[in-house]
């Protein structure tokens, strides 16, 4: 059985080649940045391992071999879950992958934002040594009431996270059945219009598609700040490009864009007001390592009758 590789930006080969050659399995890695390249490069294949290239329905349609999609990362990216379903593919992602890394990148930015070091870095290098200058507020930690919506592994750390350092924690999660012992559970009207620091840790669906817009971007304080490490998708850049350069909000800290990369002219780049990363919140050199081997782990599973855990679709072995 062939496995294809569609495109890879990981480093070192070896863990993918460890599980999967000892398994039988034939390995191909390619370079496919098109849906083109991706039906191409997968002729035969039984199982595709994907990094960002595309599958969308034409793909997997035209790929009457394919049994099962190994997704490198958290959640479909661009893979159609819909045709996949139709055509019997499983597709399957690592969903505990990064939870720690997520974490931490998600309360550097809250605690960079409120402590406004891009602020303190621009006043130092301008010599102004004794104040920042501006009249925005630094609040102590234990002042801070920070707003989680979703409530999953990462936002659940989070959660544990703030709460040590004394922040009141409030959330907003349709979907969880146990929430935190750490959290307040509120409608998300609320997490916007009582929050000092909101943070958006929630999965991309069609229902949480530009979730902050004007409407909601609204009801936050105006000193307050919005952190996204989730997906690009949930905030309509227009509005909160709209509300920065309004007043409405304080600033925000960004590790997703809708459109990655974002354009040279992007124009939430050059703002002092944002703090951006290039959606790096997932990586440390262990995370990495960890990726390859659930991936590589989940086709073998999954083509050896074994559970799988990170299954996004049903398990078609049993349908």
């Amino acid at each position: 059985m062939k496995v294809v590789i569609t495109d890879w930006d990981l480093g070192d080969q070896e863990p993918v080649h460890g599980i999967l050659k000892p398994a039988g399995l034939q390995v191909e890695f390619a370079n496919c940045q098109t849906p083109e390249a991706v039906r191409a490069a997968a002729r035969g294949a039984d199982a595709l391992m994907v990094r960002f290239a595309p599958v969308p329905r034409e793909v997997i349609e035209a790929l009457g071999e394919l049994r099962i999609i190994s997704r490198m990362g958290i959640g479909p990216w661009r893979v159609d879950l819909e045709a996949a379903e139709e055509q019997h593919v499983a597709v399957a992602h690592c969903p505990k992958y990064c939870t720690d890394e997520a974490v931490a990148h998600t309360m550097a930015l809250v605690l960079a934002l409120n402590r406004r070091l891009g602020t303190a870095q621009k006043a130092a290098r301008a010599g102004v040594w004794t104040s920042y200058g501006d009249d925005q507020p630094m609040l102590a930690l234990d002042q801070i009431t920070l707003g989680l919506v979703g409530l999953g592994r990462v936002g659940s750390g989070v959660a544990r996270a703030a709460n040590a350092l004394g922040m009141e924690v409030i959330g907003y999660d349709p979907k969880i059945m146990a929430p935190p012992e750490q959290v307040e559970m509120v409608d998300l009207q609320t997490v916007l219009a009582e929050s000092d620091i909101v943070c958006l840790l929630c999965p991309a669906t069609a229902e949480t598609h530009h979730l902050i817009n004007a409407e909601t971007l609204a009801l936050m304080k105006p000193s307050a700040y919005l952190v996204n490490t989730a997906r690009g998708a949930l905030i309509d850049e227009a509005a909160l490009l709209a509300a920065l350069e309004a007043g409405q909000l304080a600033g925000a800290g960004l590790d997703v864009l809708e459109d990655e990369p974002p354009a040279p002219d992007h124009p939430l780049l050059g703002r002092d007001d944002v703090l951006l990363t290039p959606h790096v919140g997932y990586y440390s050199e262990e995370s990495q390592h960890e990726l390859k081997v659930y991936a590589a782990r989940n086709i073998v599973h999954y083509l050896t009758g074994e559970r799988v855990a990170g299954l996004l679709t049903a398990d078609f072995r049993r349908v």
